[in-house]
């Protein structure tokens, strides 16, 4: 379970938009909330940096969110004892229940597909689960380059 959940972060995803039964979660925190949760349930404490990189959000981004995340007292955040510009980031148990809530969830749906798949079937479908997730998280491809506007020639009388 864990590892295909490390997959679904890997990749980009974000696992838990695509189960229903987080509503009650998403009472509290929003799905990127929710994710930043679940990542530091996985990984454990991290910098703030790092915990950007794995949402794949920028640092200002993320900043709002663990500000919002502090206040509801779900993660704490403190300077690094080794360099004073470095914020580490950690769950507090109330973080945590919430985050295992959220993988408990995932796994409950997960283990309804490995019960009804061969092993084969499961690794495929995973395969197959992942790239439509992708392509679906990414706007369903590659995006349209814009064009640069013509450059005009303006004659200007004297």
């Amino acid at each position: 379970m864990d590892q295909l959940l490390e997959l679904f972060l890997r990749n980009g995803l974000r696992p838990l938009s695509l189960f229903a039964d987080t509503a009650d979660l998403e009472k509290k925190v929003n799905r990127s909330e929710l994710t930043a949760l679940l990542l530091l349930l996985l990984r454990g404490e991290l910098t703030m940096s790092e915990l950007a990189v794995q949402l794949g959000a920028p640092l200002s981004t993320l900043t709002s969110l663990a500000k919002r995340l502090e206040k509801k007292g779900l993660i704490a955040r403190r300077p690094s004892p080794v360099d004073q510009r470095i914020t580490l980031v950690d769950l507090t148990p109330e973080g945590r229940e919430m985050a295992s809530r959220a993988k408990e969830t995932m796994a409950a749906y997960l283990k309804r597909i490995e019960e009804v798949l061969t092993r084969e079937e499961t690794e495929q479908f995973f395969t197959l689960f992942l790239k439509i997730a992708k392509a679906l998280q990414d706007g369903g491809g590659e995006q349209a380059v814009p064009e640069k506007p013509a450059l005009r020639k303006i004659s200007i009388e004297e």
